[in-house]
């Protein structure tokens, strides 16, 4: 018996021993899932933190960007407004529309009301003088009056010899981005001082008339001895309207990975 009980001590420390080094491979084995674990999430929460950031931050430059677009709707809204009454643009201005007057005499009511500022206040003369669509015939016809209101040297308004489609051209229309050219071709027949009176009137039309090329010739024209000089004057020139603009809403995605950032990220709608 006395023999045997060595040997049970050691067997029983031997199995402790064993025990001892399996709790720790477990615990060791835990705490390596664990430490693998918090480094996972906190990778993890690192870049969520830093996406949201980014993501405050467009935000932020957001919300600047419409604080600067309220203040200037407010600047707008009073240079408009001063526009709309200014006296300089009213000397030039087409005569209004019956609408636009009230059974008294007085001018409507154009408070709070776009289209009857476009075309009863002063402000009409801005789509006058550069109009944001393309309108040939328009053009044709307001060259056409401009005619029309000059006076030859025995008081009749001029008639042109014919306004046409010009061959195409611009001055400068190309280098101003949104700027859009109409050509017209005019004739005019008639004497040295009614070609120039109805140049004159083209030059002080509140849209502008650009004369790319003019070919003269002058030649006589009656009977007998009442001969008058006559000039034919042929013309290519070019109106301009503008393309309208227009407020576009756009979107902007923010990627998680930065390299993904600027690529395209931001859409008009």
């Amino acid at each position: 018996m006395a023999t045997n009980k060595p040997k049970e001590v050691a067997i029983k420390k031997r199995a402790q021993i064993d025990k001892a080094t399996q709790n720790m491979m477990v615990a060791v084995g835990l705490a390596s899932v664990i430490l693998g674990t918090a480094l996972v999430l906190s990778v993890y929460f690192i870049k969520w933190i830093v996406f949201n950031t980014s993501v405050i931050a467009a935000k932020d430059e957001v919300i600047k960007d419409y604080k600067i677009i309220q203040d200037n709707i407010g600047e707008l809204a009073t240079n408009v407004k001063a526009l709309s009454e200014d006296e300089g643009l009213e000397v030039v201005a087409r005569v209004r529309e019956n609408r636009c007057v009230t059974v008294g005499g007085g001018l409507v009511d154009m408070t709070d009301n776009i289209g009857l500022s476009r075309i009863c206040s002063a402000l009409r003369v801005i789509p006058d003088a550069l109009p944001a669509t393309q309108n040939n015939e328009a053009v044709f016809a307001s060259l056409n009056k401009l005619f029309l209101e000059t006076m030859d040297e025995k008081g009749r308004p001029v008639e042109p010899e014919s306004i046409t489609p010009g061959a195409g051209g611009s001055i400068g229309a190309n280098s101003i981005p949104g700027l859009n050219a109409i050509s017209v071709a005019l004739l005019i027949e008639n004497t040295a001082v009614t070609t120039r009176a109805v140049l004159d009137t083209i030059e002080r039309s509140i849209r502008n008339y650009d004369i790319l090329s003019a070919q003269i010739a002058w030649r006589s024209s009656g009977e007998g001895s009442k001969m008058t000089d006559m000039i034919e004057l042929r013309g290519n020139a070019v109106a301009y309207y503008v393309d309208a603009v227009e407020a576009a809403l756009q979107t902007k995605t923010i990627y998680a990975d930065s390299s993904k950032n600027g690529t395209g990220g931001t859409t008009a709608r």
